[in-house]
């Protein structure tokens, strides 16, 4: 099927447009697992720290009794 040089120029511009798009949309969509995904972790990582310091208090007091 012909189409005029303008009509397909346009349609590929469209199209790369559409793939930019989809592109930026996974590309950011990846960013907020990750941006979960840390804030899980550090989540995880403070609460081992606070029991750390509890059993340290726990220990201590041990000690002095």
């Amino acid at each position: 099927m012909y189409q005029h040089p303008y009509v397909a120029s346009q349609l590929a511009k469209q199209r790369q447009r559409e793939i930019l798009a989809q592109a930026e949309q996974h590309r950011r969509a990846r960013q907020v697992l990750a941006l979960a995904q840390a804030s899980r972790r550090a989540g995880r990582a403070e609460r081992r720290l606070r029991q750390a310091v509890r059993k340290a208090q726990q220990l201590r007091a041990r000690l002095q009794q």
